[in-house]
């Protein structure tokens, strides 16, 4: 018998054994990990659905049935939600007072559950159109400092003709928390931002190329239109970069893994914003947007003339069919 080759004693472990035993433990080891991710997961979502109010509401209607835009918007196949983003007052040292505040973002929403689509119409907040009880033209943004919602309500139908049913008005602090409590989101920033605004606290640093945004990030790209040397952009230009943020929203929203902390979102979001939705509409609305394809999204930007300067004057002709098209004439 050849005593180069030896038979593993039976004290020695077999060299196959082994290595099924480092398998098994780094399976478990893996189990382990996912188990825990899971457990966070589920945690998480636990904790907010017993803490918080809002989710509890939501949660709980949808479980009683209502978890469809029929139930949700009993005889209605389409819906228009004012969708706007709300900057902030500061008082002579700086601080945040508690007002109205203009709108810096006002997006107009057209929502069709049977066609199953979505339109989406940016207004550049420097239109000026005639504001309800107010003499003359002014900023459509000062409609929510004169008078709130409603009165943004009131001037988007007497401007466009189009009547929203609902409202949705959200503080950047509050987007930029959503934002985070999602992962953030992956944009193509088209150039070198840079500007600082001590006074809104406002500080936008980022460089060309594909990257995920956190919450601050993304607020400081939409909001972006003044570079620190004085170069200056238009709303239109601020108002594509707003779309982009909104496709990579739809995207991110789309992610499995996200659902798990929608919970947290809702919570965060509920409150720093202001809707007459309520939380099981909002929670129809997010589910029914996460279903729908890009291609079933349209974006556009309120038609407006050359020359307006510091002001942005609506071509009315173009917005008229725009509008009739967007909002009045779906099948």
């Amino acid at each position: 018998m050849d005593d180069s080759v030896r038979t593993p004693g039976r004290g020695a472990p077999h060299p196959r054994r082994g290595r099924t035993r480092i398998a098994r433990r780094v399976a478990k080891a893996a189990a382990l990990v996912l188990f825990i991710i899971a457990a966070s997961a589920a945690g998480t979502a636990v904790y907010y659905y017993v803490s918080s109010a809002a989710v509890r509401d939501a949660v709980g209607i949808l479980v009683a049935g209502i978890d469809g835009p029929e139930e949700a918007f009993p005889g209605r196949d389409e819906i228009d939600v004012l969708v706007m983003g709300r900057d902030v007052d500061r008082d002579r040292y700086g601080r945040i007072v508690d007002t109205h505040s203009r709108t810096d973002t006002i997006i107009l929403a057209h929502i069709d559950f049977r066609s199953q689509g979505l339109n989406l119409l940016s207004i550049p907040r420097d239109t000026l159109v005639r504001i309800p009880e107010y003499r003359g033209k002014r900023r459509i943004s000062y409609a929510n400092a004169y008078g709130g919602p409603e009165l943004a309500r009131k001037t988007i139908f007497s401007f466009l003709g189009v009547q929203p049913d609902y409202y949705v008005l959200l503080s950047f602090d509050g987007f930029e928390k959503a934002i985070d409590s999602i992962g953030g989101l992956e944009v193509e920033v088209d150039k070198q931002l840079d500007y600082d605004d001590n006074w809104g606290r406002l500080h936008i640093h980022l460089k060309p190329g594909r990257q995920t945004l956190n919450g601050e990030q993304a607020i400081g790209f939409v909001r972006y239109r003044r570079s620190n040397d004085g170069d200056a952009e238009s709303d239109f230009v601020r108002i594509k970069r707003q779309h982009k943020v909104l496709k990579a929203a739809r995207a991110r929203l789309a992610d499995p893994l996200v659902m798990f902390r929608m919970p947290k979102v809702v919570d965060m979001i509920n409150t720093d914003m202001e809707s007459d939705l309520t939380p099981a509409q909002a929670a129809c609305l997010v589910r029914f947007l996460r279903s729908l394809p890009e291609s079933a999204i349209r974006m556009d930007t309120l038609p407006a003339l050359e020359g307006g300067g510091v002001f942005v004057r609506a071509d009315m002709d173009a917005a008229r069919e725009l509008v009739r098209a967007m909002f009045l004439d779906n099948p």
